[in-house]
């Protein structure tokens, strides 16, 4: 069996309140726009329900099911990081004029490194299952 899935449930619930507590943190620091800082606490509630409802729907292990949301809760910030700055700027000269298009340095920045990251979630899920 693989690493991550050798580890205990409890150490799963360790590592998932962790990183819920670094997509916490991590999201007020990136999102600059205070109207949006407290939508951004039901990003763990939205996690919870949906890989929860998700791992009872197929019947996965706990563990397995942690991980998962693990690394959604870290990939959010790992992904908006680097491009915060440009996020806040595009968004302010949206509410300035709303035909402004977002930087497609950022897109391109939040697409692929969304998809490096899911892969690689994937292949972990993959070889623990």
């Amino acid at each position: 069996m693989p690493m991550f899935l050798s580890l205990s449930t409890s150490v799963w619930i360790l590592i998932a309140a962790g990183a819920t507590l670094v997509n916490l943190v991590a999201m007020q620091w990136i999102i600059q726009i205070p109207k949006y800082k407290k939508q951004q606490y039901w990003m763990p509630v939205i996690g919870i329900v949906a890989l929860g409802t998700r791992g009872l729907a197929q019947h996965n292990a706990l563990p397995a099911t942690l991980y998962l949301y693990a690394a959604v809760m870290v990939m959010m910030p790992l992904m908006l990081a680097p491009v915060r700055s440009t996020i806040t700027r595009d968004h302010y000269r949206w509410v300035e004029d709303p035909t402004t298009k977002a930087s497609k340095g950022a897109m391109v920045w939040i697409i692929s490194s969304a998809l490096v990251m899911m892969t690689a979630v994937g292949v972990g899920y993959a070889a623990g299952v």
